[in-house]
């Protein structure tokens, strides 16, 4: 979008403006020019936003295998609806060969006819008429015969949904049960938990109880072996002094003789 004019940029804002006659046409053509910008990239946005939807719609019916007619033009509508007609032998009028080329002349393409032959022709479409009368009112009767049985079925319909919603309802309660037995296993489960804690706990007990009592135990064993070894040092100074005191007695024997 192009800048309108007078507006200021970078350090230049900052500088002290000079004094300026204001034209006021001037204004006006720069809020103009403006507004022409500002509509034809609005414009060009509305272009691309509809080229893109409409490629998007050709990708959709190329890979989702959407209907064709979601891209196709009205010509293309149109002679499928012919088609359609002309599989009930309704077909359309070429408006070109009835109207004909010349205004002063009889050069249209339709049939010629006596007037006998044509009131021959009409009385006899008056009295298919009449009995095209009868048939219609025949249909009418149907149509409300078929009004009748199509609201008695939706009234089938009804019953079945109220049937159906106690079905769903009873099925409500079966949950409830379910969900109440549920709980209840639960609560069987937080019981046996609460009783093999309590015998986790009995046994940590005991085992504290036989942690003092095999404390104490080798505490004595320790004593004891202390014991031990204290009569074997008493033994073993008691050999000593033996063996010292017998060594003496020799020494004294052999200083005698």
């Amino acid at each position: 979008m192009a800048r309108p004019k007078g507006t200021l940029t970078g350090s230049k804002r900052f500088n002290k403006p000079t004094a300026k006659t204001i034209n006021p046409l001037e204004i006006l053509s720069d809020i103009a020019s403006g507004v022409q910008n500002v509509a034809s990239v609005a414009q060009t946005v509305t272009d691309t936003v509809k080229s893109v939807g409409k490629g998007a719609r050709s990708i959709k019916n190329s890979f989702d295998g959407g209907s064709e007619y979601v891209t196709a033009d009205v010509k293309s509508s149109l002679d499928r609806a012919s088609a359609i007609a002309s599989q009930y032998g309704a077909v359309e009028i070429q408006i070109n060969e009835l109207l004909g080329t010349d205004p002063y002349k009889a050069d249209a393409n339709i049939p010629e006819l006596k007037a006998a032959d044509a009131n021959r022709e009409k009385l006899k479409i008056q009295r298919q008429n009449n009995a095209l009368d009868v048939r219609l009112e025949k249909i009418k009767q149907g149509r409300k015969v078929a009004a009748i049985a199509s609201e008695q079925r939706r009234l089938v319909g009804d019953l079945v949904d109220f049937s159906t919603v106690g079905i769903e309802t009873a099925s409500k309660v079966i949950k409830n049960q379910v969900a109440d037995t549920k709980y209840r296993i639960d609560q069987s489960k937080l019981e046996q938990t609460e009783e093999l804690l309590e015998q986790q706990q009995i046994a940590t007990q005991g085992t504290l109880n036989l942690t003092e009592g095999i404390r104490q135990e080798w505490l004595l064993k320790f004593e004891n072996q202390q014991a031990k070894n204290t009569r074997l040092q008493l033994e073993i100074e008691g050999t000593i002094q033996e063996t010292d005191r017998k060594r003496e007695e020799m020494e004294a024997r052999i200083l005698e003789g």
